[in-house]
C-alpha cells in the first residue's frame, strides 16, 4: 500500500476532482492524468495526502483499510491519552530527580 507521511496539497487543487468522501476522508482523481498516479486520498482534517495510486481498485482497497484502521473510533481508548502521557512524564521527572539526589 503506498501510505505515507502526510504531504501538504498546496496549490494544483483544481487538478482534481473528488470520486468519494465522507467524514474523515476524501478520494480525488486527477483530470489531467498528467501526473504520476491517478487517485488519491486527502485526510479532510488537515487537507494533507496519505494515500495514492494509480488504479481504482487499489485506491478503494486502501479507501476501506483507512475507514477500518485510521478512523477514530470513540469506544477505544487512545495509544498516548493524556492522562496516559502526564502520567508517564511525572514518573520520569520523579525518577530522574531522585536519581540526582545526593542523599
Amino acid at each position: 500500500m503506498p501510505f505515507r507521511k502526510p504531504v501538504s496539497t498546496m496549490g494544483g487543487l483544481n487538478f482534481w476532482s473528488n470520486v468519494q468522501q465522507n467524514e474523515h476522508f476524501v478520494m480525488q482523481k486527477h483530470k489531467t492524468g498528467l501526473w504520476p498516479y491517478k487517485f488519491r486520498i486527502l485526510m479532510r482534517a488537515t487537507s494533507k495526502e496519505i494515500a495514492n495510486a494509480n488504479d481504482l481498485e487499489t485506491i478503494q482497497y486502501d479507501w476501506r483499510f483507512l475507514e477500518t484502521n485510521a478512523v477514530p473510533r470513540i469506544d477505544e481508548s487512545g495509544f498516548l491519552e493524556i492522562t496516559k502521557v502526564e502520567t508517564i512524564v511525572e514518573d520520569l521527572i520523579i525518577k530522574t530527580i531522585s536519581n540526582k539526589m545526593p542523599f
